[in-house]
This record gives C-alpha cells, structure tokens and sequence, in this order.
C-alpha cells in the first residue's frame, strides 16, 4: 500500500527538505502571510500556476519573485476561501535561459506590506511528465490509479519518484504527495479519493474533478505540470 503525505496549503505546505519530509509552518492570526504554496519548484522555459494559501480576505494585487530575471508574473487570480484563509491562482512564465537556482516569493496588497519571503527554486534541469491516463476511479474505493510517462535525460528518476498532485472536487481541494512506482518510462501512483476522505456534514465532492500532476526525480528536481480530468464512475 502506498504511503500518502496530505496537505492543506492554507495551514502550511509540506515541504521537501533535501530527501526528507519537512514539518508545516503556521503563523498567528493577524497581517496575511504567505503560509504555502504548490509546486514550490518553477521550471525553466514552462508556465507554472502557483497556488498560494494565505489567511484572511485581503487582496493580493503583487506576487514578487527575486531574482526577477526571466521571470514574469502573468496573472493573479483570487480563488475560494476555505477555513479561514483564501487559495489564489498565480501564474508564472520562467524563460528557458533562466539562471538556475535558489530565489524568493513575497506577496503584497494594498491593504499590508510586503509578506516574509519564503523559498522557490528553478532547478538547473528537470523531468517531463507526459500522457496521464486515468486506471480506476471508482466512487467506493480509497484511491484513484493513475500511470504517466516520464523520462529524463541524464536519468535521475529512480524507482520511486514523488507524485504530487491537486485535485478539485468542488470545496477544499485535496493535495498531497505520494510515492510512485517508476519502470519502463511509466511511473504508476495511487491517490487518495476524496470522496471517501469526506468530514461529516461535509458537501458531496462532484464526480467530475480536476487534476493536476508533478512528478520529482531522485534529486527532487520536479518535473511540468500535466492536467487531466478525473470522472468517478
């Protein structure tokens, strides 16, 4: 059985230390702070949509990324406000001769100054995923079964690479990370299915969702994003 890490991104993303899961970082009610986000890589020569979890309601009207060069915020779009903090949609252009390396991310609106700059990176190369196809998704069963392509060159996938995914259901949307299983150019992965992680009184999630999937190589380099549909049948 496949272990699974879930996260809210309101309540402090996990992050991947090194080679180890790091703990999430939560804040004190007052100013927004930028508390998490997912990917917390950006690719080189790919458009990246960021989703930021921050408490409160106040607007976000600037997302700054330093160093800037070859980078460019293209849209900043407010999402749903769940359990006291507000998601939003950023999307990032990196160019493909983009230096390498460790940058920061801050938010800004017009009601607060700039939030504490939290860590991002553009990795000096990365894997590419490909070609998502839906194995099961059924309404009664724990985890949904995917299998996608992926390749690298030189090959630093390995055996179990990491399968970070966000699916929305309608409501809260359900992320996490888990390990896949990686031979032959396809990495095969199973994720939880939301509608068996249901809270009690909590609204049906739709049988039609939205997914989106990164992978991480064995040097935790991650790969683009692929979309998908996931209809529950």
């Amino acid at each position: 059985m496949q272990s699974v890490i879930r996260y809210s991104i309101a309540a402090g993303l996990v992050a991947l230390v090194g080679f180890g899961i790091g703990t999430p970082v939560s804040h004190a009610q007052g100013l927004p702070v930028l508390e998490g986000f997912f990917p917390s890589q950006l690719a080189p020569g790919q458009t990246t949509v960021l989703h930021l979890g921050i408490p409160g309601r106040a607007d976000i009207t600037t997302v700054d990324i330093q160093p800037a060069a070859g980078i460019t915020v293209k849209n900043i779009k407010r999402g749903d406000a769940r359990e006291g903090a507000t998601f939003w949609e950023v999307t990032v252009d990196v160019a493909k001769d983009a230096a390498p390396g460790a940058r920061t991310i801050s938010v800004s609106g017009p009601m607060f100054a700039k939030t504490p700059p939290r860590p991002i990176t553009i990795p000096a190369r990365v894997p590419t995923i490909a070609d998502v196809k839906v194995l099961a998704a059924q309404v009664n069963q724990p985890t949904v079964d995917l299998q996608f392509s992926m390749n690298e060159t030189p090959n630093d996938i390995g055996a179990s690479p990491y399968v970070w995914f966000f699916l929305g259901c309608g409501g809260q949307p359900e992320s996490g990370v888990v390990k896949g299983k990686f031979a032959a150019g396809q990495v095969k992965a199973s994720i939880p299915n939301p509608r068996t992680q249901m809270k009690p009184f909590a609204p049906e999630p739709n049988k039609h969702c939205d997914l989106e999937l990164r992978a991480s190589d064995s040097k935790m380099a991650d790969s683009n994003t692929v979309t998908t549909a996931v209809d529950f049948k």
